[in-house]
Parts: C-alpha cells; sequence; structure tokens
C-alpha cells in the first residue's frame, strides 16, 4: 500500500478540548505521527469525569449518558466517546510541564518534531518557557501554530472562552433560534471549535510547503473567532449593503419559501422542504397535487409567499402529515425541489448512503469497548484514510515515546513516574 499523505511528519498536540487537538486529528488522519500530550495533574475537559462516582446508577443517567452503556468504569476519562472519537489516529503521553524535567522533555519532544498546535489562552506557552522564540531555537524548523479564543494580539487578546462563549461573541448566537425565541434557551453551538480545527490543520501544511522551499519553520496565530466570522458572511453584507441587523428566523429563510420543518405521519417524524424560486414553486405545486390554495395570489410569487408564511407553512402540512418523511422527499427530489427527512442518531448510523460510503466503521477501544465512529472525512483513491487507532488512554505512549523515540531508559521512566511527572492516572482521581 502506497504511504499515506503525511507519514514522516511528526506532530505534537499541546491543546485541549476540540479546536487544537481536532486539527490535529486531521493531520493524524493523513498519516501524520501525532503524539498528543497531557498531565496527570490536570484533567483534559473532553475527557469527562476524573473518577467512577461513588454510586453507579443502575440505568442511564444525565451525568453519565455519553459512556458507553451508560457505564463511566474504573477509568471513566477513558471511557468518553467524544474524546477517544475526535482523538483518533494520536498516540498519547502524559507531562507535567510545571516541573523542569517535564519541559526538558518537551523540548527534546520539539527537537525532533515538525509541528505544534496548540489552543490555550494566550501567553500559556510563554509562561510556561516555551514561546516560539524558544522552540524555534531548539528547532528553527519547527511550526507553531497557536490559536487562542480571540488571537495572540489586540486588546482581547487575554480574554478567556469556551465556543460556546465565541458563539454569543460572534454574533451567531443573536441569529438562531426563533423570532419570539429567549437567548437564553439556544442551543450551545461548537461550530467554531470545528471550522478553527480545520483553518489550523490548512494553516500547519501550508506553512510546511514554505519550510520545504524554504528550509524556515514559522509561528501561526490564529484566532478561533476570525475563522468563524466568515461563516456569517451573509449577516454582515446585509447590515453594511442594508443598514439591517439580522435577527433569528427559526426555520425561515431571508428569500426563499416555503424553507421550513415541517410534521409528517407519525410520532416526532419531520421533513425539510426548501423551494428557491418560483420555478421551483410550480414543481412543488405538481408534485403535491395543485391543490386549489398554491394559485392563489398570496402565494404567486417569491415575495407574497415570504410575506404570507403564516398562512403558507399550515398548509404545507396538511399535505406532509399524510405521509412519511421519506415519502415526501422522494416525491419532491423527484419534482427537483430539495426536500430531505429530519433524521436522529439511530437513523444516521443506518443510513443506507452513509453505508454505502462507509462513512461509519467499527473500531475497538482498550478501554470503551467496539462502537462505530466516523472515518476520516477525506477519500483519497491512492492513499485511503482509515481508523488507525482511537483516543489513546492517559499515558498509553509514554514509554514507546520516551524510551523508544527520546530514548530513556526503563529506569529514567520509572523515576519519572516516581516523581509524577509523567502516569497513566489521574491524582485527582487517585486522591479521591
Amino acid at each position: 500500500m502506497s504511504r499515506l499523505p503525511l507519514e514522516g511528519f511528526r506532530v505534537i498536540d499541546g491543546g485541549d478540548v476540540l479546536a487544537g487537538p481536532y486539527g490535529c486529528t486531521l493531520l493524524g488522519d493523513l498519516g501524520a505521527e501525532v503524539i498528543r500530550v497531557e498531565s496527570i495533574q490536570r484533567g483534559a475537559r473532553w475527557r469527562g469525569q476524573l473518577r467512577t462516582p461513588a454510586t453507579r446508577p443502575a440505568s442511564i443517567s444525565p451525568a453519565n449518558w455519553t459512556y458507553p452503556d451508560g457505564i463511566p468504569g474504573e477509568r471513566p476519562y477513558n471511557r468518553e466517546p467524544k474524546y477517544n472519537g475526535s482523538n483518533r489516529n494520536k498516540m498519547g503521553i502524559t507531562l507535567n510541564l510545571a516541573h523542569p524535567r517535564g519541559i526538558d522533555l518537551f523540548k527534546q519532544l520539539v527537537a525532533v518534531s515538525d509541528v505544534i498546535i496548540e489552543n490555550f489562552a494566550a501567553g500559556v506557552y510563554e509562561k510556561l518557557g516555551l514561546g516560539y522564540e524558544v522552540l524555534s531555537g531548539i528547532n528553527p524548523g519547527i511550526v507553531v501554530v497557536s490559536m487562542p479564543l480571540l488571537g495572540n494580539t489586540g486588546p482581547y487578546r487575554a480574554h478567556r472562552g469556551m465556543g460556546t462563549d465565541l458563539d454569543a461573541l460572534s454574533g451567531h448566537i443573536s441569529l438562531r433560534g426563533y423570532s419570539d425565541g429567549d437567548p437564553t434557551k439556544v442551543q450551545p453551538h461548537y461550530h467554531s471549535d470545528s471550522v478553527s480545527g480545520m483553518t489550523a490543520a490548512f494553516a500547519a501544511l501550508a506553512a510546511l510547503n514554505y519550510r520545504r522551499r524554504t528550509g524556515k519553520g514559522q509561528f501561526i496565530d490564529i484566532s478561533e473567532g476570525e475563522t468563524f466570522l466568515p461563516h456569517l458572511g451573509e449577516a454582515f453584507m446585509d447590515y453594511t449593503m442594508n443598514g439591517r441587523v439580522g435577527r433569528p428566523m427559526g426555520n425561515a429563510h431571508p428569500t426563499m419559501a416555503p424553507h421550513g420543518c415541517y410534521r409528517c405521519q407519525g410520532e416526532d417524524s419531520w421533513v425539510t422542504i426548501a423551494v428557491p424560486n418560483d420555478q421551483a414553486w410550480a414543481r412543488f405545486r405538481h408534485a403535491i397535487g395543485d391543490p386549489g390554495w398554491a394559485a392563489e395570489d398570496r402565494f404567486a410569487d417569491a415575495v407574497s409567499r415570504r410575506n404570507n408564511q403564516a398562512e403558507l407553512n399550515p398548509l404545507i402540512e396538511e399535505w406532509t402529515i399524510q405521509r412519511s418523511p421519506w415519502e415526501v422527499m422522494r416525491l419532491l427530489q423527484a419534482a427537483k425541489v430539495p426536500a430531505g427527512p429530519v433524521q436522529n442518531a439511530e437513523e444516521i448510523l443506518v443510513d443506507p448512503h452513509l453505508k454505502a460510503r462507509g462513512f461509519f466503521d467499527l473500531a475497538t477501544h482498550k478501554e470503551a469497548g467496539t462502537h462505530l465512529y466516523p472515518r476520516p472525512s477525506w477519500k483519497f483513491n491512492k492513499t485511503p484514510l482509515s481508523i488507525r487507532m482511537l483516543g489513546p488512554v492517559l499515558g498509553e505512549h509514554n514509554s514507546q515515546i520516551l524510551g523508544g523515540l527520546l530514548g530513556l531508559s526503563e529506569a529514567e521512566i520509572g523515576e519519572l513516574e516516581h516523581q509524577q511527572i509523567i502516569g497513566t492516572e489521574y491524582l485527582a482521581a487517585a486522591d479521591q
């Protein structure tokens, strides 16, 4: 089999939660050797609980629903699915970066690596003595991607926050939900984390290409907020061109009508329909049997339908509620009208199209068991990508990396464990 696209490159995943680690996952999918660096002194946020609850519930409770079969296990931080799935194709070590020996080992790792990606608050790595000037002094070819919430410069550089905070700060929350809704009840969304991870991976690849031509590494400053704002471009353009401030529209659309989510036959059964123009409206009318109301003047053109959505949507639902979502989709797709069923997780897992494309794959994790996980998103016909391994258990590759790569003896590794510079269990979990 041909070598994977990034085989031979080594990446240090020095981040937390999703944005930075996801960028590293994408590079790992492409074949890079990714080494995730964690600490037994500080729990990674996406690893979930540090210890098993004193009382294990007989059934799945809200506190445990994410774990396989609702059971946290003896080391729940190794059984968290969202961590194991989003950190696939990585090895994992632990290092206490608050200890000089931990910093020294991290620097040794930098000396033999190509890329570092971290998404901590601005200045954290500098405080650890791991700023870019130090790292590039160790390895002039190193590519360092730093992606704090709002970047490394500017008056907001010290601001700390998570994806939910950025969801609000970017204006995304002000555009979501329903026109009569309460913004405090808008479901959190982490779009910015995924966008930033993809941006980090792309930037790292561009910098590696630059290094190939020049021999020089570089520092890349990414603001997670700025990577996300272009995804809200229509709202900004509407304000700059028309002076309109966007508001939540629910399932409506600024110009399309009908455009919404409609109840279908059965319990909690829905379909989405989008009619982009008058030509599609004519096809839609024919597909639903040309009812008399569809020919009325109030629905004659896009503007009229948009202005009369409150009357239009219930009439459409009188038709959809007599059919299953899949029947509605087939009828409208046959008429070249965009439509699709609203699927839940169970339906997605057995979706025939995703099955045919091999989107999910059975993968086994040493402590979480065997389950379906999404495969890498890209399909390379010459170098097929796969789930080579799921997220590492805490400190899983300490001996392999510190011994095999950095050349430490078993005695030295044992002393690191004794000094709690490395380990395989969180200290907080052991103390409670």
